[in-house]
């Protein structure tokens, strides 16, 4: 599995813990993570995408041209 390209939209801060939310380029899946840096937080998001299995998800979506690459 190919690592995600991921666009920024926000990072704030809740109980001390730096959080930042990130959009799957070319679809309106939104992950949010805690990081202490955005390196570590797309590498968080690209762990999730795995985990959740959503690679699998948005290679079907692709493949039906139902998501943009």
């Amino acid at each position: 599995m190919s690592e995600f390209e991921f666009e920024y939209i926000e990072e704030y801060e809740v109980l001390g813990e730096k959080r930042f939310r990130l959009r799957i380029k070319g679809t309106n899946i939104v992950l949010n993570v805690g990081a202490h840096s955005m390196d570590e937080a797309i590498r968080k998001a690209n762990e999730l995408v795995r985990e959740l299995e959503i690679d699998k998800f948005v290679k079907i979506l692709r493949q039906k041209g139902e998501v943009s690459t």
